[in-house]
């Protein structure tokens, strides 16, 4: 005899929604640290540009030179900005898909327990037969 659980695919196909959550967070999370070090890297070059503009205008600096100095920390101010927005919402992405990995997780965990009770169950059925079998065994035994 052989148990078989009914809802095997359903469980199944849990299994396969959680492992591309998982993914796909793994994907995002990927993304993020991308995005970081890209926003490190354009945040360096901000105060670096700040600091040889100071130093520029102590030395004397040319109008049409601290134009151009004015032009790019314009420019690098507006990529981190950029970079931050889309880190924020990158951050926002990620909660997302925790919340939906934790779902999935918590589905798939439910349908697994009901599997646990099924096995059990069938257990149990199985020592009832086996049961009733050994008694019949000893009682065709004892009439010899």
């Amino acid at each position: 005899m052989k148990n078989q659980f009914k809802l095997q695919p359903v469980l199944n196909y849990r299994q396969i929604l959680e492992d591309q959550a998982k993914q796909e967070l793994a994907r995002s999370l990927q993304q993020e640290a991308e995005l970081l070090g890209r926003l490190t890297a354009e945040e360096q070059e901000l105060e670096q540009l700040y600091r040889d503009y100071e130093q520029r205008q102590r030395a004397g600096i040319g109008c049409a030179e601290m134009l151009l100095f004015q032009n790019r920390i314009s420019h690098k101010v507006e990529t981190v900005a950029r970079l931050l927005d889309a880190m924020e919402r990158l951050r926002q992405q990620i909660v997302r898909k925790r919340q939906g990995l934790t779902e999935a997780s918590r589905e798939k965990k439910l349908l697994e327990k009901l599997k646990e009770k099924n096995d059990e169950e069938f257990q149990q059925e199985l020592k009832r037969r086996e049961g009733i079998v050994l008694d019949e065994v000893a009682v065709q035994f004892h009439r010899r």
